[in-house]
């Protein structure tokens, strides 16, 4: 059990990995997503260039090596693995708790920003 929640935290420890986790959670399950776009947001808009690159050889293989998500090369696409909801589990916790997350930790992060904001009386 310990081997597995060292995993998904690993796993998480890029922004592009949490962005493609939470794109992959708002789609239907069975939908595969373009990439770079699902792991590049608007509000954070990286060098899609520099980020293909990145994706290519670490974001994917590190999700993809536990078998949270499958992804395909030629386009370049991602959708949900098998041990996909173990992942998932992580930012549905956080979202149903954003009211109680520190604000240094929900700072501009539209989404946990946008699910205290629904929270709130």
């Amino acid at each position: 059990m310990i081997e597995r929640w060292n995993r998904v935290f690993g796993s998480l420890t890029a922004e592009p990995r949490r962005q493609m986790v939470v794109a992959l959670m708002e789609a239907p399950p069975d939908r595969e997503l373009s990439l770079p776009e699902a792991a590049n947001p608007p509000y954070l808009l990286g060098d899609p260039e520099k980020l293909h690159v990145e994706l290519l050889h670490s974001h994917l293989p590190a999700l993809a090596e536990h078998g949270f998500v499958e992804w395909d090369r030629d386009p370049l696409r991602v959708r949900r693995g098998p041990a996909f909801e173990e992942v998932a589990t992580v930012f549905e916790a956080l979202h149903a708790h954003a009211a109680e997350i520190p604000p240094q930790l929900t700072e501009s992060c539209q989404r946990l920003e946008e699910q205290k904001r629904e929270c709130e009386p």
